[in-house]
C-alpha cells in the first residue's frame, strides 16, 4: 500500500511540473502551487480510499490513472494561458514522453517489487525525474522559442502528437504486449521511442533558424524600404528649401517689372511661379532633427490619409549620435504598428499620441493608439517590427517596454545618446 501511495505521488508531482513549467502561467505561482497542491492532495485521498475500500481493479484504475488524467489536463488548461493549441500540442507532447518511458518502468515493476518496493520507487523516481527534465530544460525552451515564429500550424503539429501518441501505445499493447527487456519488439519500441524524442529538438531549431534568417532578409528589405522612403522625403524637402531660395530672385524680376510699369510681365510671371509653388512641400517642421522630424511627417501622412488623427510632440536636436537609420527602424516600425492597429479598430476616436524628446542624455520615445480592451500583450504577440526595434533598442544598450492597459497600447523606447 505504500508503496502504490508513494508510486502515485511521484506521478503526480511529475505532473503538475510538467503543467505549471510548461507555459505561461495565469495566476501568480503561490496561487498555482496552492491549486496544483490541492489537486494532489485529492488525488491522494482518492486513491487511498479506492485502494482500501475496492478490489475492483477496473474502480482502481478509474479513481487512480482517468481522474488522475482528467484532473491533470483540467488543471493545466485552467491555470496556463496563451495560443490555445500551442498549449494542447505540448501537454500531448508531454503525454507521449510519459508513455515512453513508463512503458519499460511497467515490464520491470514486477521483478523490482519482488526484491523491495523502495526499488520501485527509485526507478520510477529516476525515470520520471529525467523526462521531466528533458521535456522542461530542452524541449520546452526550443518550443517556446520556435512559437514565435509560428503563426499557424499549431493544429497539423497537434494531429502529428496524436498520430505519435497512439503509436507509442499501440506499439507497446499490440500486436503483443510487451513482457520483457529481451523481447523483439522492445528493440523496436525503444528505436521507435527515441526517434519520436529526437524529432521535437529537430523540428523546433530547424523552424527557429528559418525563422531567423527570413526575418533578417524580411527586415533588411523593410529598413531599405524604409530608408529609401525617407530619402524621397529629404529631396522633397530639398526642393521646398530651393523654393524659398529662388523665390528671392523672382521678387526681384517682378519688381523691375512693376518700376517698369510692364503689369503684363508682372502677371506671367506670378502666374508661373503660383503653378512652380504648388508643387513645393510645404508642411509642419517637428523638430530640428531631420531624420525624426521625416520620419514622422511621412507617417502621419499615412495615417491621416486612413482617417487617423495624430498628436506628435518632438524635441530632438540636429545631431544625435543615433544613426538614421537607426531612428528609422524604430520610430517607423512603431508608428506603422500603431497605425495598423487603429485602423483595425470599429471606433470613431482613432487618435495616435506620439512624443519624442531627448534629455538626459537618452532619447525617449513614447507612441500610444487604442487597442481592444481584453488585449494581453506578451512576447507571443512581437512580430517582425517589434522584434527590429527590440534589436535596435538593445545595440544602443537601452531599454523598451510594450503594454496594453484599459484599452490603450503604449510603447516606450530609451535609446542612451552616450
Amino acid at each position: 500500500m505504500t508503496g502504490i501511495i508513494v508510486e502515485s505521488l511521484l506521478l503526480l508531482l511529475a505532473h503538475a511540473a510538467a503543467g505549471i513549467y510548461s507555459s505561461t502561467l495565469k495566476y501568480s505561482k503561490t496561487t498555482t502551487y496552492i491549486i496544483w497542491g490541492g489537486w494532489i492532495a485529492l488525488q491522494t485521498g482518492l486513491l487511498i480510499y479506492a485502494e482500501s475500500k475496492f478490489t475492483n481493479w477496473a474502480v482502481q484504475f478509474l479513481l487512480g490513472f482517468v481522474v488522475s488524467l482528467v484532473g491533470q489536463y483540467i488543471l493545466f488548461f485552467a491555470t496556463t494561458k496563451g495560443n490555445l493549441a500551442q498549449r494542447i500540442f505540448t501537454m500531448l507532447t508531454y503525454s507521449i514522453f510519459f508513455c515512453i518511458i513508463m512503458a519499460p518502468f511497467i515490464m520491470a515493476k514486477d521483478a523490482l517489487s519482488q526484491l523491495h518496493w523502495s526499488l520501485t520507487v527509485l526507478v520510477q523516481a529516476a525515470l520520471l525525474f529525467g523526462i521531466v527534465a528533458y521535456f522542461l530544460g530542452y524541449i520546452c525552451p526550443l518550443c517556446r522559442a520556435a512559437s514565435k515564429s509560428i503563426t499557424a500550424g499549431w493544429r497539423q503539429m497537434i494531429f502529428v502528437n496524436i498520430v505519435f501518441l497512439i503509436t507509442v501505445i499501440l506499439s507497446s499493447v499490440y500486436p503483443a504486449k510487451l513482457t520483457g527487456f529481451s523481447d523483439p519488439s522492445f528493440i523496436a519500441f525503444v528505436f521507435l521511442s527515441v526517434s519520436i524524442m529526437a524529432v521535437y529538438p529537430v523540428i523546433f531549431v530547424g523552424i527557429t533558424h528559418m525563422s531567423e534568417a527570413a526575418t533578417k532578409r524580411e527586415v533588411e528589405v523593410q529598413n531599405q524600404l524604409l530608408i529609401a522612403q525617407i530619402e524621397l522625403e529629404k529631396a522633397q524637402i530639398a526642393v521646398e528649401a530651393q523654393a524659398r531660395h529662388d523665390r528671392r530672385h523672382h521678387n526681384l524680376v517682378m519688381l523691375e517689372y512693376a518700376n517698369q510699369n510692364d503689369i503684363e510681365s508682372v502677371r506671367q510671371h506670378l502666374k508661373s511661379l503660383v503653378e512652380w509653388e504648388s508643387q513645393a512641400v510645404s508642411g509642419e517642421k517637428y523638430c530640428d532633427n531631420l531624420t525624426v522630424h521625416t520620419v514622422l511627417s511621412v507617417y502621419e501622412r499615412q495615417a491621416k490619409e486612413k482617417g487617423i488623427c495624430v498628436n506628435i510632440s518632438a524635441k530632438a536636436s540636429r545631431e544625435l549620435t543615433v544613426l538614421p537609420q537607426d531612428l528609422v527602424i524604430v520610430i517607423a516600425n512603431l508608428f506603422e504598428n500603431a497605425i495598423h492597429a487603429t485602423e483595425k479598430l470599429k471606433t470613431t476616436e482613432k487618435v495616435i499620441d506620439i512624443d519624442v524628446k531627448d534629455s538626459d542624455k537618452r532619447l525617449l520615445i513614447k507612441m500610444e493608439n487604442p487597442c481592444k480592451h481584453h488585449l494581453h500583450f506578451d512576447e507571443s504577440l512581437y512580430g517582425i517590427g517589434i522584434r527590429s526595434v527590440i534589436n535596435t533598442t538593445n545595440k544602443y544598450e537601452g531599454m523598451h517596454d510594450f503594454s496594453a492597459e484599459d484599452g490603450i497600447f503604449s510603447a516606450k523606447i530609451s535609446l542612451n545618446l552616450v
